[in-house]
């Protein structure tokens, strides 16, 4: 663009301003990306595959069954600062008789009471959680429209991040995500310009047990924030309460981090087969009885080992399960060695 200058400003001490003939674009559009290459299989498929497949020992299909994160130094490794709890919301019942609580789009789910607080990311991992903002171009000579939908990502490498395959603009658009990680107050806690955007993208969204996005951004901010590992969900954890989930969801803060702990798994069900760079994975419906809502798309559900942090799976939303006694509701996350092998794909790609 000609005619564009850069004058100091006397708005706040050491700051420009930019001023130009024409329109400025703030923010990186997406410059490359794919309509998802999915293998759906039948209902019959799916139910033969869960039926034979031992859900103790799932094979990996040549992948890998776990990838490791990576910490900063200085970044601390604590409890992290719980800022507020909330109040009681109103219950419904579930088909096991827990209280649950739903709602019409925009949507919220709380099971057994609500168990979700606001906390301050300034520790690992949740440094390496992130706010994501969607906007797209409705035509090429358009205005854009910005945060056009709201949702929550993870780091899982120095370039990549990991979220929902359905955080997407509307079909055949010019679109953009802005990346604000560890965000407090609707700015990253490592300062008001901590931002970057996506790049590149990936995706797959057949299912809730597909619903997988891998992103590079521009900028390598996994040096600073940290980022995820990743592990195949083992269906011997199920009942355990040993995971934690957090993000933005709209009934909680979609500006202020918050998160909840000692969430179990009560169930994992055979998802939809993915392509990752020529081979063929099957991926994991993880069901838990996590709170959830609307802007938590795209979370990490993850678990501790030793110093590691990896997620299970990325949130997807909330699958209503018929049952003998009546329809289960649980949140659902996207996981299994589809999961673990899109992390490691794109880490390999973009670092």
């Amino acid at each position: 663009m000609s005619g564009v200058e850069l004058t100091e400003t006397k708005l706040h001490p050491d700051a420009y301003a930019v001023q130009a003939s024409g329109v400025v674009q703030q923010g990186l559009p997406v410059m490359e990306s794919n309509v998802g290459e999915v293998y759906t299989r039948s209902m019959a498929e799916r139910l033969e595959a869960a039926a034979l497949r031992n859900r103790g020992e799932r094979a990996t299909s040549g992948g890998v069954a776990s990838l490791p994160g990576y910490r900063p130094k200085g970044v601390p490794m604590a409890n992290p600062k719980q800022v507020a709890s909330l109040g009681e919301p109103r219950y419904g019942v579930n088909a096991r008789g827990a209280k649950t609580q739903l709602s019409a789009e925009p949507h919220s789910t709380i099971i057994n009471g609500e168990s979700r607080s606001l906390v301050y990311p300034n520790s690992f991992p949740y440094t390496a959680v992130c706010k994501l903002y969607v906007s797209y171009q409705p035509t090429p000579d358009a205005a854009w429209i910005h945060n056009t939908s709201q949702a929550t990502g993870f780091m899982i490498g120095r370039h990549t991040m990991m979220t929902s395959g359905h955080i997407q603009p509307p079909a055949g658009h010019a679109w953009m995500i802005r990346v604000i990680p560890a965000c407090w107050n609707d700015q990253s806690v490592f300062g008001a310009g901590f931002v970057s955007y996506v790049r590149s993208s990936w995706w797959w969204h057949s299912d809730s047990g597909s619903d997988i996005q891998i992103c590079e951004l521009f900028d390598p901010i996994g040096d600073t924030t940290g980022f995820f590992g990743a592990k195949v969900y083992d269906s011997s954890w199920e009942d355990g309460e040993y995971w934690t989930m957090a993000g933005f969801p709209w009934d909680v803060n979609l500006t202020h981090m918050s998160h909840e702990q000692a969430i179990a798994v009560k169930d994992d069900d055979d998802g939809d087969d993915i392509g990752v760079n020529g081979t063929t994975y099957d991926t994991t419906q993880v069901e838990s009885d996590a709170d959830e809502g609307s802007g938590a798309s795209g979370a990490p559900l993850w678990g501790q080992w030793g110093d590691q942090f990896q997620a299970i799976g990325v949130h997807h939303g909330v699958e209503h399960d018929g049952t003998v006694w009546g329809t289960e509701t649980l949140s659902c996350a996207s996981g299994g060695d589809g999961f673990v092998a899109a992390a490691t794909w794109g880490r390999n790609m973009w670092g």
